[in-house]
């Protein structure tokens, strides 16, 4: 009877340690990136940015607009006059892909709209909502990239979707990201890597972002500035009308 209460007690502390590690690096987060009232919840911040193709190449523009919790809407410019729109509304995706001849909007699969909500989370990530989302976010212990040692912080979001965080032990800030998720029905796995970290108006972000699968760069975003002042209304993330 002993030994069960001792077992016991040793389970219950083990899941606070675990459950106190876990707060404080993402109190850690918070504190290294400005403080979470900097990115309050309802907010709508415009990221805008040149991105290039991981062979290189021209650096084409591509605009982020976000707004917390759950709209977002991305802008690529191809060439002029035809730009790539990938948008989420709160309820439901679409998309508009002048490769395919028209620059009519298009709905997403359900798969693809979970895809472009999740762009939100480049901003209002895990640790900032700290599952006020409902996503469900432990601790997995430490790991090391490139040379660095890592706390790595594993989060399921209510879609179904894995998302690890690995954060730098001594700046306690985000240097690569991995999603696990579903793509048109198959499962996909992506890392972003997170560098050149500026201080503005109190913000800690970074401002190159490189994106590989299975290991090869598909792209680099360098951003040139994110504004957090814009006011955006909710009518810029619907689907507009097709042209007739």
């Amino acid at each position: 009877m002993k030994i069960c209460i001792m077992l016991l007690f040793a389970c219950m502390l083990s899941n606070a340690a675990q459950s106190q590690s876990l707060q404080s690096i993402i109190d850690g987060y918070q504190k290294a990136v400005g403080g979470k009232e900097k990115y309050p919840e309802l907010a709508s911040v415009i990221i805008k940015s040149k991105t290039q193709g991981g062979g290189g190449g021209e650096k084409r523009p591509m605009v982020f607009t976000l707004k917390c919790p759950d709209k977002a809407r991305m802008d690529f410019t191809l060439q002029p006059g035809l730009t790539y729109v990938q948008a989420f509304d709160g309820t439901n995706g679409w998309t508009i892909q002048p490769w395919t001849g028209s620059n009519d909007p298009q709905p997403l699969n359900e798969d693809d709209s979970k895809d472009a909500k999740r762009m939100v989370k480049m901003v209002w990530n895990d640790l900032l909502l700290n599952g006020s989302d409902g996503s469900a976010i432990e601790y997995s212990g430490k790991d090391e990239i490139e040379g660095s040692e890592v706390y790595k912080i594993t989060a399921k979001s209510p879609d179904g979707a894995y998302r690890m965080y690995y954060l730098d032990i001594d700046s306690y800030l985000i240097i690569k990201t991995t999603v696990k998720y579903n793509e048109s029905g198959v499962a996909r796995e992506s890392d972003s890597f997170y560098s050149e970290y500026k201080v503005i108006d109190g913000r800690t972000l970074p401002y190159n972002i490189e994106s590989k699968s299975n290991g090869e760069t598909v792209g680099v975003s360098y951003i040139e500035a994110y504004q957090f002042d814009k006011q955006v209304d909710d009518s810029f993330f619907l689907m507009p009308s097709k042209s007739k």
